[in-house]
């Protein structure tokens, strides 16, 4: 009788690829430090960061130029 419950294939390719990225951050945290590693939080918090000093960045440009053309 055969089974009806359909094979998986990518179930094993799937562990070896999340056991391989979960001991390669592990080796990068001991070997760089926990707090050298890229994490998604610290990503996040560059960006806003960046968006803030583009933005700090305009406003300065918009007063120099409103400067000039006022003069």
């Amino acid at each position: 009788m055969p089974s009806s419950s359909p094979v998986d294939i990518s179930a094993a390719p799937r562990a070896v690829v999340g056991t391989a990225a979960e001991l390669i951050f592990k080796v990068g945290r001991s070997v760089l430090g926990a707090d050298r590693v890229p994490t998604a939080k610290a990503n996040a918090w560059a960006a806003v960061c960046a968006d803030q000093e583009r933005a700090r960045i305009r406003e300065e440009d918009a007063r120099v130029i409103l400067t000039a053309i006022a003069r």
